[in-house]
């Protein structure tokens, strides 16, 4: 199957290291596959970012970035107004990335370097100072470690009736003991068994389950207490804690700037 290029990429002058593009998404934006002329990072304010390959499929929450490498054939589903840069990245700097899409996460200093060029509307790096900042946010993000999905899945025949437990009832609020218990481990075992399979903890695995569908019930403009609620949270504060933890916003902040940015 051949790919095509969309006429705004052919647009871009080449990244000298990076050029930058700035678009706002209504909800529901998708882009059928195609692929781009040089590597991309693709950073979104706020909801859920999909990327489809022809293999695999990626979900981000707008805590991540998500990396294509460049003339890499993918889809794009946006699912929320959402503001979106897009990276162009040069083939010499693309080299310090992976060499397939991933997801990075966002630290902070890497935050801080994008919201620095979304303030000033940077796109191409005509100056010699953002041109060394561009390095140094592509560095940072080349050290920040890729992860494969934000939800990443295991056969293991010990987890996967844990996982998929999970995901249909993100509520379940059973113990790692007690699903040790029920699939004839230890709490020990199953504790280095995500670890090792997953790259994340039970309880970050769930938290992550859970603030999925949290999101999807902002969306739905469920109140916050009720959210708390169908999660069997004991108090809105607990899961506005965790809910905080994993996006940097309260729950409220977040629907709010949904509202704004739609």
């Amino acid at each position: 199957m051949k790919f095509h290029y969309f006429e705004s990429d052919l647009q871009v002058p080449e990244p000298q290291p990076v050029h930058i593009r700035y678009d706002h998404f209504e909800p529901d934006t998708d882009f059928e596959f195609h692929i781009h002329p040089w590597g991309q990072l693709s950073r979104i304010n706020l909801g859920l970012m999909e990327i489809e390959f022809e293999d695999r499929k990626l979900t981000a929450p707008s805590e991540y970035v998500i990396w294509v490498p460049g003339r890499v054939p993918h889809a794009a589903f946006i699912r929320q107004a959402a503001d979106y840069i897009s990276v162009y990245v040069s083939d010499a700097l693309a080299k310090r990335l992976p060499e397939d899409g991933c997801l990075i996460a966002q630290t902070p200093l890497v935050r801080a370097l994008f919201d620095d060029f979304c303030t000033r509307r940077v796109s191409a790096m005509s100056d010699p100072w953002d041109a060394r900042q561009a390095e140094l946010l592509v560095e940072h993000l080349a050290r920040a470690g890729r992860e494969d999905s934000y939800l990443p899945d295991s056969a293991d025949r010990q987890l996967e009736p844990i996982l998929r437990a999970i995901r249909l009832d993100p509520a379940d609020s059973t113990s790692l003991a007690e699903w040790a218990s029920r699939v004839h481990s230890t709490e020990r075992t199953l504790a280095r068994r995500f670890q090792a399979e997953l790259g994340v903890s039970f309880v970050q695995w769930r938290n992550r389950v859970r603030l999925l569908r949290a999101l999807a019930w902002l969306r739905e403009e469920v109140a916050v207490h009720e959210i708390a609620a169908r999660l069997n949270y004991s108090t809105p504060s607990a899961f506005i804690a965790m809910f905080r933890k994993q996006t940097g916003f309260s729950p409220e902040r977040y629907r709010r700037q949904g509202r704004d940015e739609g």
